[in-house]
């Protein structure tokens, strides 16, 4: 290898790094957003607060997914046009990102309140209890704040696409200090229950979304808007979000994959079989934020490169990220197959003998493919972010194709076993497919790679059809 590819290497793996590790910090301190709120709640509200917070959550799920779908197929086009050096295209899918954000903060409070009470009965809350004022006060307040929530989770993803990571791992930071010091004010001191948690949640995702967006209004931005960029262009409108529908239905996924397996648990097993349940999911949300971190994290660098045509850069990062997902997943699958007593521990503790065999159970079959699972998260949104938006889509939805007959057909095989089996089957028989995609992929960016003949001046145009569509949002096949 020449010494000039040697140094490229070197300065992409500094970019690599420079952008995961923020993004994954990022991600970690997102996550405590709802966390806390539960803390508090189950100090200060108890049962009926947690329960309500915990039976809205689906729905929050949904606004989660939507402004993801927003903020990722934003992100992709975003990138791909500063790849492809066309800055008014890339302001023009930022300023489409802005409006699509305002439309679903618009249209889900109306939505959300027109149908309040059969969403309320449809999560399964009878009317008139506690539970149900709990759950009703925390989905009006969240539902009604739909514009915040969305905007900051569309933040970090538009502050690392303008080659500001740190700042995005620096403001979502100080959003989830701010969202603890007022939930004590407000739930803790002042005693506001469902209300004032989901009150301090939704005024720092305010000030987070607020500094986060200002920020394109400064001079220190790369895609700098002035107001009189803020027009949109609807055209371009849907192929922004079919870029971002796989987020929207990995999603819809993890929705799914909790409800079906609570529900089967609880038909062949039994509530601590439930519990059990839970501390493989609390272990795998962990492992599945570190890894959103890495693969979002460095989105911006692999769009880039894709959009301008950089092909031995791009192979350089789907192999790096590829080797660390391995590697990452590796080690979490040795831990929890090798300790999975100390694992259930740290949430169960050593006194309910019961519950103790129920989690290492649900470790050491549910987790059984987590590296497996861990590359197929990874491949995902490595698909998107290289505009493989298609190929992205049919892994996402095969994904809840497969898991819908085996977690019914596999406890009667099985029983409860079968349940935990169900997610790991899924993902051995995912992993072919996905792999077979990305090696077609490897193999294209090694042949576009290869020293070639210069072409003809029409094939010269007819190879730069592909970027174009691509550069433009234009979904690829």
């Amino acid at each position: 290898m020449s010494t000039y590819f040697t140094l490229r290497q070197r300065a992409m793996t500094r970019r690599f790094w420079g952008y995961a590790l923020p993004s994954i910090m990022a991600m970690l301190v997102s996550g405590a957003y709802y966390l806390v709120d539960g803390i508090f709640v189950g100090h200060y509200v108890g049962a009926a607060g947690l329960a309500g917070i915990n039976l809205a959550y689906p729905v929050i799920m949904v606004l989660i997914g939507l402004a993801a779908m927003i903020a990722m197929g934003a992100a992709t086009a975003i990138s791909f046009q500063q790849g492809a050096k066309n800055l008014k295209l890339a302001r023009q899918a930022l300023v489409n990102a802005l409006w699509l954000l305002t439309l679903l903060g618009t249209l889900a409070p109306l939505l959300l309140h027109h149908w309040h009470i059969d969403i309320l009965l449809a999560l399964g809350i009878e009317q008139g209890t506690e539970t149900w004022k709990q759950a009703s006060d925390y989905l009006t307040w969240i539902g009604g704040g739909t514009l915040l929530l969305a905007s900051n989770l569309a933040v970090p993803y538009l502050l690392r696409n303008d080659g500001r990571p740190r700042l995005a791992m620096i403001l979502v930071s100080s959003g989830a200090l701010l969202n603890i010091a007022l939930n004590y004010v407000m739930v803790g001191r002042l005693g506001l229950g469902l209300v004032g948690t989901a009150q301090a949640t939704l005024i720092a995702e305010g000030v987070v979304s607020l500094l986060g967006l200002g920020y394109f209004f400064t001079a220190h931005a790369r895609l700098r808007l002035s107001w009189r960029d803020l027009v949109p262009k609807c055209p371009a409108m849907p192929g922004l979000l079919f870029n971002g529908l796989p987020s929207l239905i990995a999603q819809f996924n993890l929705g799914l994959l909790l409800l079906l397996h609570n529900s089967q648990l609880m038909v062949y097993g039994s509530v601590k079989d439930l519990a059990g349940f839970t501390v493989a999911g609390y272990t795998e949300a962990v492992f599945i934020v570190i890894l959103q971190g890495l693969a979002f994290g460095i989105q911006p660098l692999i769009s880039q490169a894709a959009g301008a045509g950089r092909n031995r850069d791009l192979s350089f990062l789907m192999a790096m990220g590829l080797k660390v997902t391995l590697i990452y997943g590796v080690a979490v699958w040795l831990l929890v197959q090798l300790l999975p007593q100390p694992v259930a521990m740290l949430y169960t503790g050593s006194q309910d003998g019961e519950l103790l065999a129920a989690a290492v159970s649900s470790l050491t079959l549910n987790l059984g493919a987590i590296p497996l699972e861990g590359i197929i998260m990874f491949g995902i949104v490595l698909l998107q972010s290289m505009a493989r938006t298609r190929q992205a889509l049919i892994i996402s939805a095969a994904k809840t194709a497969l898991l819908l007959p085996l977690i019914f057909w596999l406890p009667l095989q099985w029983g409860r076993d079968g349940v935990l089996l169900a997610q790991p089957t899924t993902v051995l028989l995912l992993t072919p497919p996905l792999c077979w995609l990305l090696w077609r992929e490897w193999r294209r960016l090694k042949l576009a790679c290869a020293p070639q003949a210069p072409a003809s001046g029409q094939a010269a145009r007819q190879q730069g059809v592909p970027l174009a569509r691509r550069a433009s949002g234009t979904p690829l096949s």
